[in-house]
């Protein structure tokens, strides 16, 4: 080497191998993990099943948890406010509704179930599904009436039509609740204060309760595809003033309520609730 004594040069010292282990000279291959097939499937079909006993559990809490269930139905809402008189209909519905819907919660044995929210508008078609998935063992639906002279006035009320399934529990509860009503002071129209509606071309006929004739002619919406009573009440004319001021104002529209409540009461055959029966 150049500039240096060969004989001074000394080579770099090997580095040794530190000695492997028995077990890592024979350490086995590892085996690669399988993915099971199946899987996702599996979590997927677990999960499909959890969500259907949940939903099933909810849905028979809601229908079964208590003897009986109540639908109500305050007519219009929204943007639709009915007819407009001396007060507009959704005024008189929502807080009739409001009241008997209170009514019911604090008597502690029913299930209340509203078809719409107070202050929300909803179809017809959509409150008709909602009431033909629950069947409730009844429904009331709330409204006022109108003509364009303002003098007419009175009760009446719009069962289940002839051919229905639910008709003859309908009737029934329609009698109760012009029973009650009269009871309160309202004038029954009509003679007994039941009628039925139908839909001829469009347009609307009422016929007396007396002419039981199956007629091939559409009802209101909300009376349709139900198998507990369904009863549509004209609980007064909001164009009248004297039938506004006994059951259109705050006060008169308690007044339908618990006259509502003890037509209830009646057709379920419910007792009077005592003091101490509240909502738990």
């Amino acid at each position: 080497m150049k500039g240096r004594n060969w004989r001074d040069f000394e080579p770099p010292e090997k580095r040794r191998r530190k000695p492997r282990r028995y077990e890592e000279m024979y350490e086995p291959p590892r085996r690669k993990k399988r993915r099971r097939k199946g899987g996702i499937f599996r979590r997927l079909l677990v999960l499909l099943i959890l969500f259907v006993l949940g939903y099933g559990g909810f849905f028979l809490y809601y229908r079964y948890g208590k003897p009986y269930t109540v639908a109500l139905d305050a007519g219009h809402g929204g943007e639709d406010v009915g007819s407009v008189g001396v007060i507009q209909e959704v005024q008189l519905t929502e807080q009739t509704v409001t009241a008997l819907e209170k009514l019911l919660k604090e008597d502690g044995r029913f299930r209340v179930v509203l078809t719409r929210k107070m202050g929300e508008g909803m179809s017809i078609t959509d409150r008709n599904r909602k009431l033909a998935f629950l069947q409730p063992d009844l429904m009331l639906s709330v409204h006022g009436n109108a003509d364009e002279t303002g003098e007419a006035s009175g009760f009446e009320c719009y069962p289940a039509v002839p051919g229905m399934e639910n008709h003859e529990a309908s009737m029934e509860f329609a009698a109760l609740l012009a029973e009650e009503m009269e009871a309160a002071g309202s004038e029954l129209r009509g003679g007994n204060g039941i009628r039925f509606g139908y839909y001829v071309n469009g347009e609307k006929m009422l016929v007396d309760s007396t002419d039981t004739t199956v007629y091939d002619y559409d009802t209101f919406g909300v009376l349709k595809n139900q198998t507990g009573a369904a009863v549509l009440v004209e609980q007064c004319f909001v164009t009248n003033e004297s039938d506004v001021a006994n059951f259109g104002t705050e006060e008169g529209c308690q007044k339908a309520a618990e006259a509502y409540y003890r037509a209830i009461l009646r057709y379920l055959g419910a007792d009077e609730p005592t003091e101490n029966q509240s909502e738990p």
